[in-house]
C-alpha cells in the first residue's frame, strides 16, 4: 500500500466518490437528488450527471459545498471527472476541501488530467489504484511509482505481447481471485495491459507479489503504428502530455495510415497547439502517418461514462497480439 493510504485506511474514514453514476453503480443519484440520499454509510456520491462536460457553475458550487459539509478524508475519483471539477474551481477561485489523499481509479489517469488536478490540491498525495468489477482491488501504486499486487485477494499473471506485435515487456493482465470461493479456479482476462517492472527490488521495501511498472491502458484502446505494432494508451499519453495548453484529446485510427485527433485546449491556445499534436502523433505512429487534427469545444464520455483517449474504427482480433 501507499503510506498516505495506510494512515487513512487503518481507521474509519469518510470518502467522497466522483465518477459516472454508471461506474458507481448508483443510478438513483442521477438528476437533482438531495445530498442525504447520496450518502451511503461513509460514502458520498457527488456526481449527478452522465456527462461532466455539462456541469454548470451551480453544479460546481454544489459539489464544493458538499465536500465542505461532508469533510471526507479521501476523494476517490475518475481522473477525467476530477480534472474538470478541479480546473473549474481554479478558474473561479473556489477552494476545494483538501482531503488526506486522492485515489484515482475507474479509468486511465492521463498526464493531461493530472496537470489540471494538481493546482486545486496542492500537496495532497495522489495515489493510483487499479482493479475491476470482477476481481476487486488488484494493484496499488506505491510512493516509488511501482504498482504492487494485492496478494491477499488475488493472483496476477501477465501474458506478453508477441515480439511482432509490440513491446514484449507489456502484456495483458490475467487475474485469479482468492477470496471468492466461487471463482478460485477462474482466471479473468480483465481487458487491460501492464508493463512489467524491471525485477529490481522496489525502493518502497515491498517484495511480495507481482510488481508492474505501469498500467498501459485497455486492450480495446490500442492503436497501431505504420508497422502494425501496438501503441498503448500510456505511450500515446506520455507523448501528448508534453503538448502545452492541452486539456483533453481523443485519437481515432481510421485505417492503416489514417488518424483523426480531436482535442480541447485552453482558451488562449492558438494553432500551434494543434500543430504540436500532429507532430507528436507522427513521431508516435511514423512520419508517413496521415494525421487530421481538429479542435473541439468539448469531448464527452461514451455511454459507459468513461472517456476513451484512443480507439480504432475498424475491427481487429486481440488474440493475435499475444504469445
Amino acid at each position: 500500500m501507499h503510506p498516505a493510504l495506510d494512515s487513512v485506511f487503518e481507521r474509519r474514514h469518510r470518502e467522497a466518490v466522483l465518477t459516472s453514476p454508471l461506474c458507481a453503480g448508483k443510478l438513483c443519484h442521477v438528476g437533482r437528488v438531495p445530498m442525504e440520499e447520496r450518502v451511503v454509510g461513509d460514502l458520498l456520491f457527488l456526481n449527478q450527471a452522465f456527462d461532466p462536460t455539462t456541469w454548470d457553475a451551480r453544479e460546481i458550487r454544489r459539489m464544493v459545498d458538499e465536500l465542505d459539509r461532508f469533510q471526507p478524508e479521501v476523494i476517490e475519483a475518475d481522473p477525467a471527472y476530477l480534472s474538470i471539477l478541479a480546473r473549474a474551481c481554479v478558474l473561479e477561485g473556489l477552494r476545494l476541501r483538501q482531503p488526506e489523499c486522492i485515489v484515482l481509479t475507474y479509468e486511465f489517469p492521463s498526464r493531461v488530467h493530472l496537470r489540471q488536478i494538481a493546482p486545486a490540491f496542492p500537496g495532497v498525495p495522489v495515489v493510483s489504484s487499479y482493479g475491476s468489477t470482477e476481481t476487486g482491488h488488484v494493484f496499488t501504486r506505491c510512493d516509488a511509482g511501482v504498482f504492487h499486487e494485492n496478494t491477499a485477494t488475488c493472483h496476477v499473471e501477465i501474458q506478453p505481447l508477441r515480439a511482432a506485435s509490440g513491446d514484449v515487456r507489456i502484456g495483458r493482465i490475467l487475474v485469479t481471485t482468492l477470496d471468492n470461493p466461487w471463482f478460485t479456479l477462474v482466471r479473468f482476462d480483465v481487458g487491460d495491459l501492464a508493463r512489467l517492472h524491471d525485477g529490481l527490488p522496489c525502493s518502497c521495501g515491498r517484495h511480495d507479489g507481482l510488481a508492474v511498472a505501469a498500467i498501459e491502458g485497455r486492450i480495446r484502446d490500442l492503436t497501431f503504428d505504420l508497422e502494425g505494432r501496438a501503441v498503448t494508451v500510456r505511450r500515446l499519453d506520455d507523448a501528448l502530455g508534453a503538448a502545452e495548453h492541452l486539456l483533453g484529446y481523443q485519437v481515432d485510427q481510421c485505417g492503416a495510415r489514417e488518424y483523426l485527433a480531436r482535442y480541447t485546449a485552453e482558451p488562449h491556445a492558438d494553432e500551434a497547439t494543434g500543430e504540436a499534436v500532429g507532430d507528436i502523433l507522427r513521431s508516435v505512429y511514423g512520419p508517413g502517418a496521415r494525421i487530421t487534427v481538429r479542435r473541439e469545444a468539448a469531448l464527452s464520455p461514451e455511454q459507459s461514462g468513461k472517456f476513451r483517449l484512443a480507439r480504432t474504427t475498424f475491427d481487429w482480433d486481440p488474440q493475435e497480439l499475444f504469445s
